[in-house]
């Protein structure tokens, strides 16, 4: 037996944030944050009061599986197609920066030919690149600049990203204002408050640009900000941001310094020294709505599925810079150092990216040629082959950024692990996959970073795949995800077709729960309402139902045919909302019970959106779902693919970890309802599940025995029961407690078994947990059925 088999804890490393524990598989990868009583647990097994039960189940969380030997990113990735080409237009600058790595200034010449840049342009095309990237040197000080711009957006699938100081936006504003600011990204230079900005740029630069700004504002143009973090700047971080925000610029970008061309040795400054800088201005960017993409970006790898390898940038795979000259480079940092020259544009731009040796050694390297004792590699992507480059004339191994990089990624486990109550201190807080980012990747086995020179060109926090995916089933039907419920169901004449035929789901939690008159129901992710309708009907004209979606055309559908309804019940007690699952607009302690058809699978943050149902729901309340699962995890292939993802599989919970993500959030005495196969992707079986849980209520003390026919049972809170053992336990008084326990009473009476329980055969009948009151002074003549004795 190995010693992963032995103890499946071998393969996680602890590693501490303050003072929170984060427990982290480096090979797989994965991570988790334990609850306090669980982290005891885990790091003293043997030596810890716990029962051993409490242990079992968390070790079966976190098994990390068959981890497969991983050679590197190059025995799993192909060339498919260029996604990106930069463009380093010119050396020639209206500037001449003290800390720009390419020395460029207005003495400068070297300029790209535009015939060789009308042929790169249009190779890299053919390629499949629809991005971009501008940059120099300025790019506006190249002849016929804007008109190119222009030209290139005349192409409905093209976006074009700009890298500029920013003092010739001005004059070219007409031009830029009419162009589709959808898809013309620019990234501007502001180096520091007023007097580090000029100190860096020159005297008068700081006020010139605050003008193009404006300037900028007042045509709705919109901007990322980009620093270029230095040991001159760097406490300039949080001014920076609010500076932002008051400009109504939206994003921050912030370059690590390079120690080339003009950038010195000197005006490097450890990253130990930035992280609490950027952690200031993260709290700033906040509270204004400003995103800083660097943060982001890592924030996306962080939460992104178990066992995506991030493993080095795209440069070289989907990405390459070419130079003034028509030099093709790796990365547009690379562009003139003539060690790095791939080929030139004349060879062509294929040919060059396909047989070039220095191409084929990016390609080949990998974070596993760098230090093995980095337990985060896998997440942060290792080095950035430029910052290594630069320092190290290796692309892997020299970076200096990279605690910064690692210092991120446990500051965002640790701040995200707060935002959960800790309800359940035996349990997970937090594990990867459980907050979600959209992922662009398709579904590979490894994923790629970006260069440190580039924004980010989309967001939405993990919405948007999905949310685009549910707009257009609510215009047409999609087949592969209707409820196969909703067509044999009868009873459903009142609601339109339009919105039956447009159920999507993969149960009926409706029915299960079983809603009363007058009760209040909340269903998540009501889509076209079906069983809003449904639950309409059963809590009756002094009931309420609230129904919740992210999706504007699903809401238009629900309120259409809501209409069609109220006039069939003859009363309106449906109310439509725009929300989302994880922030519920709704207050604290409204409903009555929640359900939920195949949606919270698509919550790019299940644990919060469960820690919302608790925090809506009344106490005694109950939460009935229907979702996806599988019995062991979901490869990344499908995790990663967003298709599956709108299909309701891609984000399937393994069913042990949804139950235990339910009991950490407080919910207790979850039964599982209804299990059946739902679809079978490749050696992946889904199964539609239904399950019931309850947010706690009042709770009392009683004495019981569990009967069997097992050896013993786990009550909520851990209580193990041996069979045959009476044990004084605290149940929550809704819980309901069947034939498989005795209740026992105050005169040592069995007070719920339904089966022969008196000496007078006379039976108790089947018992929930609501007990008859007994009185403490009962006549001890009484026999054990509660009756005097009488005579024959």
């Amino acid at each position: 037996m190995t010693e992963t088999e032995q103890n499946p804890l071998s393969r996680w490393q602890r590693l501490l944030y303050d003072k929170t524990p984060i427990f982290v598989a480096p090979e797989k990868p994965d991570w988790f944050v334990p609850g306090p009583t669980a982290d005891a647990l885990l790091r003293n097994p043997l030596g810890n009061s716990g029962h051993p039960l409490s242990l079992e189940l968390l070790a079966l969380q976190t098994a990390c599986g068959e981890t497969h030997p991983y050679l590197g990113r190059s025995s799993h990735l192909s060339l498919n197609g260029l996604k990106e080409c930069w463009f380093h237009l010119t050396n020639r600058c209206n500037l001449a920066c003290k800390h720009c790595l390419f020395s460029s200034s207005p003495k400068r010449e070297e300029s790209i030919d535009p015939d060789l840049l009308a042929k790169g342009i249009q190779e890299a095309r053919e390629m499949g690149s629809p991005l971009f990237y501008f940059t120099g040197g300025e790019p506006f000080v190249y002849p016929g600049f804007p008109e190119l711009v222009k030209e290139l957006l005349t192409d409905p699938e093209t976006h074009v990203v700009i890298l500029t100081n920013g003092l010739l936006l001005e004059e070219n504003i007409e031009l830029i204002a009419r162009l589709d600011t959808e898809r013309l990204h620019l990234q501007i230079s502001l180096d520091g408050l007023a007097d580090h900005h000029d100190l860096l740029r020159g005297k008068g630069t700081y006020k010139r640009l605050m003008s193009a700004l404006e300037t900028l504002a007042a045509r709705d143009v919109p901007a990322t900000l980009s620093v270029a973090v230095n040991r001159i700047n760097y406490k300039d971080l949080p001014a920076i941001t609010e500076l932002a925000a008051g400009k109504n610029i939206s994003n921050l970008h912030f370059l690590w310094h390079f120690v080339r061309g003009n950038g010195c040795p000197e005006q490097f400054v450890d990253p130990a020294k930035i992280f609490p800088e950027l952690v200031k201005a993260h709290q700033i960017a906040e509270k204004n709505a400003v995103i800083i993409d660097n943060i982001e970006n890592i924030r996306s790898q962080v939460f992104s599925s178990p066992g995506t390898r991030f493993d080095m940038s795209n440069a070289g795979w989907e990405s390459l810079a070419i130079g003034p000259d028509g030099n093709i480079y790796p990365s547009p940092a690379m562009v003139g150092l003539p060690e790095i020259v791939c080929g030139n544009l004349a060879s062509g731009l294929k040919n060059v990216w396909q047989e070039s040796p220095v191409f084929k050694a990016v390609r080949k390297a990998t974070v596993l040629d760098s230090s093995a004792d980095r337990p985060l590699r896998f997440i942060t992507g290792g080095d950035d082959i430029d910052h290594s480059y630069m320092r190290g004339g290796k692309f892997t191994g020299h970076d200096p950024y990279l605690p910064l990089y690692e210092s991120i990624a446990l500051w965002l486990i640790a701040t995200r692990s707060e935002k959960y109550p800790i309800r359940n201190p035996g349990e997970i807080r937090l594990r990867m996959g459980d907050v979600r980012h959209d992922c662009p990747d398709g579904g590979q086995d490894v994923s790629l970073t970006h260069c440190n020179c580039v924004i980010s060109l989309a967001g939405d926090h993990g919405h948007h795949s999905v949310r685009e995916f549910y707009a257009r089933a609510a215009e047409t039907t999609n087949k592969e995800i209707v409820n196969p419920f909703i067509p044999a169901r009868s009873g459903l004449d009142f609601i339109p077709s339009a919105s039956r035929n447009r159920s999507y789901g993969c149960g009926s939690p409706v029915h299960d729960a079983q809603p009363k008159p007058g009760e209040t129901l909340v269903d998540l992710g009501s889509g076209s309402g079906v069983e809003c309708f449904l639950a309409s009907a059963a809590v009756g004209r002094e009931g309420r139902v609230f129904g919740i979606d992210m999706t504007r055309e699903m809401l238009d559908l629900a309120e259409k045919s809501k209409l069609s309804v109220i006039e069939e019940l003859g009363y309106d007690n449906l109310q439509f909302t725009y929300g989302f699952l994880e922030d519920i607009p709704l207050p604290d302690c409204e409903a009555d019970v929640v359900i939920s058809n195949c949606v919270i699978n698509l919550s790019p943050d299940k644990r919060g959106t469960l820690h919302e149902i608790f925090r809506i729901l009344k106490p005694g309340g109950r939460l009935v779902v229907s979702d996806i699962v599988t019995d062991h995890s979901v490869p990344v292939q499908i995790k990663n693919n967003e298709q599956f993802r709108g299909e309701c599989l891609g984000g399937a919970l393994q069913q042990i970890h949804l139950l235990a993500m339910l009991r950490a959030a407080g919910f207790q005495a979850t039964q599982l309802l209804k299990r059946f196969p739902y679809r079978m992707v490749g050696d992946t079986r889904f199964y539609s599940l239904t399950f019931s849980c309850h947010k706690p209520a009042a709770t009392r003390k009683c004495e019981v025995i569990y009967r069997g026919p097992l050896e013993g049972v786990c009550l909520p809170g851990g209580v193990f029961l041996a069979k045959g053992v009476k044990a004084t336990v605290e149940i929550e008084s809704t819980i309901g407690l069947g034939d498989e326990f005795f209740v026992i009473d105050s005169q040592g009476r069995t007070a719920n078994s339904s089966a022969q329980d008196s000496c007078c055969g006379l039976s108790g009948g089947g018992l929930a947990f609501s007990l008859p009151a007994f009185s403490e002074n009962q006549d001890s003549t009484d026999n054990c059925c509660g009756q005097v004795g009488k005579g024959k």
